[in-house]
């Protein structure tokens, strides 16, 4: 009994933590059967056009909140859904990003959705990509955010990546820990996920900090990124199969999207490297590029936080004021 109430002293927060966080994570979406098999998805809002958020790595239908809660109540129905690998989406549903692509359109099919508008971030470029080529009639637009639009590999002088992605993405406890510093020391982790994610100098760095401290907003964004990667166990198949996809990439048909494309992308972001959105630009006919000055791999914890939000917003409602949803 001795050795039962040491470890639940010792390990009941964690224990606690990761129990609540997968409750929540299940009561928070559904899952429905496809033709394609099974996909989690949830959807914010009652009426209007359909947006739709294809996450990043790691990521799930949670990353929507973390990362784009500006897009909601905003006149919009937001699909969140969990990409193959990723929480309760199973990785045989789709595992490349072509596949991926029809996954989506089978999960549109299925909620009865005739056409949506496409956000994705980072990893989820290519699968957005794919399915703007495939399905052009099933898309009215499409933003590029700090996306990949060609072949990606981590970058090994990163060492802030390196240990993330190697180390603490498959480590639940390390995972629990970035948690609970998040919640208490928000500066500390703000610091290491600007500095990990961004080419900044340690002078902007430190100024951008102190100026999201003073915003509740972003550091309740910083906290809710923190969790949208735990638990690993429920995302790291979907982040193995990212990061080999990604590596695998041979060629886009970025020249095939036809949908009214915005792409944006921070200038000092060292994830994706700037390249990429330059890429995209120069290959999707009529797309526009908006380059955020000093922005990095977060666009939701810059300075310029709100400034991207209404850019999102203003293209999104322009082209979706004719878009008429049952």
């Amino acid at each position: 009994m001795n050795i039962l109430k040491k470890a639940r002293e010792k390990y009941g927060p964690y224990i606690r933590w990761k129990k609540d966080l997968i409750h929540e994570l299940a009561r928070g979406s559904q899952v429905i059967e496809t033709e394609k098999g099974p996909v989690e998805y949830s959807i914010n809002g009652e009426a209007g056009p359909f947006i739709a958020v294809m996450h990043g790595g790691p990521g799930g239908y949670d990353q929507t909140a973390a990362l784009f809660s500006g897009l909601f109540e905003q006149g919009f129905r937001i699909l969140s859904w969990s990409r193959p690998g990723y929480l309760r989406t199973p990785l045989k549903t789709g595992r490349t990003f072509e596949e991926q692509a029809d996954v989506f359109k089978a999960l549109l099919d299925t909620l009865g959705i005739e056409t949506a508008a496409l956000v994705a971030y980072s990893a989820g470029g290519p699968p957005a990509i794919h399915f703007a080529a495939r399905y052009p009639q099933r898309i009215w637009s499409l933003i590029l955010e700090c996306a990949v639009s060609k072949r990606y590999e981590m970058n090994h002088n990163n060492i802030g990546e390196n240990i993330l992605f190697r180390h603490l993405m498959f480590n639940d406890p390390s995972l629990w820990l970035a948690d609970v510093f998040a919640k208490h020391e928000p500066y500390l982790v703000g610091v290491a996920t600007i500095e990990m994610e961004s080419s900044l100098e340690e002078e902007d760095v430190m100024h951008l900090m102190r100026a999201i401290m003073k915003d509740e907003h972003r550091v309740k964004i910083l906290m809710e990124l923190i969790r949208s990667m735990s638990p690993s166990k429920l995302r790291t198949r979907g982040l193995n199969n990212d990061l080999k996809q990604l590596r695998e990439i041979d060629r886009l048909p970025l020249e095939r999207v036809a949908a009214r494309t915005l792409i944006i992308h921070g200038s000092d972001d060292t994830d994706v490297p700037l390249e990429h959105a330059r890429n995209a630009a120069e290959s999707i006919p009529g797309s526009e590029l908006f380059l955020v000055e000093k922005g990095f791999h977060i666009l939701a914890l810059s300075d310029e936080a709100d400034e991207v939000n209404k850019k999102r917003i203003i293209f999104l409602e322009t082209h979706g004021s004719t878009m008429k949803q049952a």
